[in-house]
């Protein structure tokens, strides 16, 4: 028990270690999102570790009419795989809250969208059932063009076993930038 104790606070300052090593440069903060210190809970036998890594809000430049960006954007998450659940004319913002996905989106490795760690049998997001929360925002740009503003959060689960263990994973950034190279394609925005 009380190798239990000490190991904690390592494990909590390895966490703020891997918090800061997993910001991107290409992100920026979410407006009013504060930095969450990493929390371990213990429930009976499980023990949910939450690292927060560096969550942003990947943002792309298209140069188009927001009314075709926004035309666009449901295809796009169609075409990557992501069913939309939300939608907000008004604000023009889409996405899904609980999208529960397995190993691919499409025909693509979780593992190129998401860190999750790894272990030995490779990466953990190629595994773990995955619970993400994203969606886009069309904002049109006053020196011209539409920013297309994409935010990630997810969170990874073994299936094997009867632990209730949950990892927080890393976006790549990758899947907000497809969502935007379609977005470009579909609207006519150029390269």
């Amino acid at each position: 028990m009380s190798r239990r104790r000490s190991a904690l606070p390592c494990l909590a300052l390895a966490a703020l270690a891997w918090a800061a090593a997993c910001s991107s440069s290409g992100s920026v903060p979410v407006p009013g999102a504060a930095a969450a210190v990493p929390t371990i809970t213990s429930t009976g036998t499980d023990l949910d570790v939450n690292f927060n890594p560096s969550r942003g809000v990947v943002i792309d430049v298209i140069h188009a009419t927001p009314e075709a960006v926004w035309a666009a954007l449901p295809k796009a998450y169609a075409d990557v795989g992501i069913p939309v659940r939300e939608v907000s004319d008004a604000s023009r913002t889409l996405g899904n809250s609980r999208f529960l996905v397995s190993r691919r989106l499409g025909d693509t490795p979780l593992s190129r969208y998401l860190e999750c760690g790894s272990g030995i049998t490779g990466p953990f997001a190629d595994r773990y059932r995955i619970e993400m929360l994203i969606r886009t925002a069309v904002v049109p740009d006053p020196q011209g063009g539409v920013h297309v503003e994409t935010y990630v959060d997810a969170k990874g689960r073994n299936p094997e076993g009867s632990s209730n263990t949950q990892v927080a994973c890393a976006s790549t950034q990758h899947l907000e930038r497809e969502i935007a190279q379609r977005v470009r394609a579909l609207a006519g925005g150029g390269a």
